[in-house]
């Protein structure tokens, strides 16, 4: 199971990994988090920290999108449980006593859970506590007899009325003070503490953690599919264009998008050819997500296989490097075939309409008068010649002399390792396709130029002479 888990100060990061090593945890979610994470192969997903204030929160449409996608969705004691008692009739299961009482209208608002931190980079450092785990260590406190009803009431009011990062055990106790609280009660309060403070999110969190570990291990059962038909609004798709393929928080040190295009910019007609085929796989995407299917091992190894085998790469050796140039490590190369496996997939489906618009790509290249004239040309002196369905073996031709004469002679390029994938690339039904194609175009081209074959390409017996320039 592919399982993700976003957290942040609520628990250190170790503890994650000790309950459940396999999960890609990342940092507090935020807005196309979640979106991004499915379209890179999540299943399940639980959410314990978000933000609230400096980037947009995640949004409830996209673990709606999730959950109608089949994906388990937890979330406890802090933004997750937010999102959770305002989903759980829509299938998100939420986790933890922070959650019960949102769902149960006992708490209403966000800075119930809020809280400042430090950075990632030192393990988010608590500077502030939440009012929930004040809350949870008030109500401990006079459950133990610390401080009376009336204490315990007006505490609270002191600690709800504080800006939340300026929450913390010690400004409390001078609150109290200033407000003539009883100062037997807060002295006892102040003493009880070293050892009687509640850790409310941490436990919720630690909960939601066994629970993904229960489902992991089949020890208790997924939840039930959900019951609603997800509505692919306007909003929707804008936002699903734009977060679903923008930089992720996740990776901190990945190039800014602007800056790529700004060196593709430069270079000229890449940058319109690259947005070209960034337009078509956002369609093909897009359609694929309309009509979901699972991934087969089989297909997934073939696709991997032939991409690697149309670039050349042949040899683990050479297959690393390109991931090194190309900065994708196993996960990313995994999300990325399967990306280009869900593409394939839409291709195969709207073949005939995609081969419908041909002419007009070429016309809007300029190139389909020129193919269109050679193409006619060729058909027709095949056709005059009884060559229409003309073989490599009834011409006499050597195929590795054949594929020689196109890859190598005229294209300047090695022979594909793989014939039969590259065919396949090419739109052809296999191998026998590709050099029934081949021996026509080695026909005509000696029509063409009244030349004899090149060396490589002649057969057996045949004269031979340097190979003939021909037609673009």
């Amino acid at each position: 199971m592919s399982l993700v888990v976003f957290l942040g100060p609520t628990l250190p990061a170790r503890e994650v990994a000790a309950r459940l090593p396999e999960a890609d945890l990342r940092p507090p979610v935020s807005q196309g988090d979640v979106l991004r994470a499915v379209q890179a192969g999540a299943r399940a997903i639980g959410i314990v920290d978000g933000y609230f204030e400096r980037v947009p929160a995640v949004w409830h449409k996209e673990i709606l999108w999730a959950l109608s996608r089949g994906v388990v969705v937890y979330g406890a004691a802090s933004m997750g449980a937010l999102r959770a008692a305002e989903l759980h009739p829509f299938g998100m299961v939420g986790v933890g006593a922070v959650f019960a009482a949102f769902r149960d209208g006992v708490l209403e608002d966000d800075d119930e859970v809020t809280v400042a931190h430090g950075p990632a980079e030192i393990g988010y450092p608590l500077t502030s506590v939440a009012l929930v785990d004040m809350r949870a260590t008030l109500e401990a406190a006079r459950a133990a007899g610390v401080v009376s009803p009336a204490t315990h009431e007006a505490l609270i009011a002191l600690a709800k009325r504080t800006y939340y990062p300026n929450r913390s055990y010690e400004a409390l106790l001078a609150d109290a003070a200033a407000a003539g609280l009883p100062a037997d009660e807060t002295a006892a309060l102040a003493a009880w503490l070293s050892g009687g403070r509640v850790e409310r999110k941490a436990a919720d969190a630690r909960a939601l953690l066994d629970a993904l570990a229960d489902l992991r291990d089949g020890a208790a059962p997924p939840p039930p599919p959900p019951a609603f038909h997800f509505e692919r609004t306007d909003a929707w798709e804008q936002v699903a264009r734009r977060d679903g393929h923008q930089v992720a928080a996740a990776v901190p040190d990945a190039v800014p998008l602007e800056a790529l295009l700004d060196e593709l910019r430069l270079r000229g007609t890449d940058y319109h050819r690259t947005l070209s085929v960034c337009f078509a796989r956002a369609l093909a995407l897009q359609e694929a997500e309309r009509h979901p299917a699972p991934l087969d091992r089989a297909v997934f190894r073939e696709v991997l296989h032939g991409f690697f085998q149309e670039r050349g790469l042949r040899t683990p050796a050479e297959i690393a490097d390109w991931l090194a140039v190309q900065r994708l490590d196993a996960d990313d190369l995994t999300a990325f075939i399967a990306r280009e496996a869900r593409i394939a997939r839409v291709e195969t489906l709207a073949r005939d309409a995609i081969r419908a618009q041909v002419p007009d790509a070429l016309r809007g290249a300029g190139l389909y008068g020129p193919l269109a004239t050679r193409a006619e040309a060729k058909r027709r002196w095949l056709a005059e010649a009884g060559l229409e369905a003309v073989g490599a073996a009834d011409r006499g031709q050597d195929a590795d002399g054949l594929l020689r004469w196109h890859f190598t002679e005229r294209r300047g390029e090695p022979v594909p390792a793989d014939l039969e994938a590259h065919a396949r690339a090419l739109g052809l039904a296999n191998r026998h396709a590709l050099l029934q194609m081949l021996v026509r175009e080695f026909l005509y081209v000696r029509h063409v130029e009244g030349d004899p074959a090149p060396a490589s390409a002649a057969p057996d017996g045949a004269d031979t002479a340097d190979d003939p320039a021909a037609p673009a």
